[in-house]
């Protein structure tokens, strides 16, 4: 598989998985210094769910291509696959009986949060050059 060769969307790429981890476990310490070791495993579970389906899209969408409708179904098929995926592991968790939903929850929440606020940083800094900082 090779990937764009775009050096700032897999720069943006790996700056939304390492806040999307980072999130999760600063919550899940959090968590389990508040509520226990179930309720800081679940966040866990919950934060992993966003972060490896969040992965698995970036992997399948960053793939080299020669045309936009190429790179528009890759980000089609990527998302399809995201969501796919975590369903199936929503269904998982939901069928081990051992998740805490609230923080279950949290985690993955925390996810969508960490992606949007990665996104909303990089999407202020296109246009800005090195030599133009306003």
């Amino acid at each position: 598989m090779i990937l764009t060769r775009d050096p700032d969307s897999r720069r943006v790429a790996v700056r939304i998985l390492l806040l999307q981890a980072s999130a999760t476990i600063i919550l899940a310490a959090a968590c389990l210094g508040a509520w226990g070791p179930r309720h800081a495993a679940s966040l866990l579970a919950g934060g992993a769910i966003g972060l490896a389906a969040n992965a698995v899209m970036t992997a399948f969408a960053l793939r080299d291509t020669r045309t936009a409708g190429g790179a528009l179904a890759r980000l089609v098929i990527g998302e399809f696959l995201k969501v796919g995926l975590t369903v199936a592991l929503f269904v998982i968790a939901a069928r081990t009986g051992k998740v805490a939903w609230p923080p279950f929850l949290v985690g993955y929440v925390a996810t969508l949060l960490a992606f949007w606020a990665a996104t909303m940083g990089s999407v202020q800094g296109l246009g800005k050059s090195k030599d133009n900082v306003s």
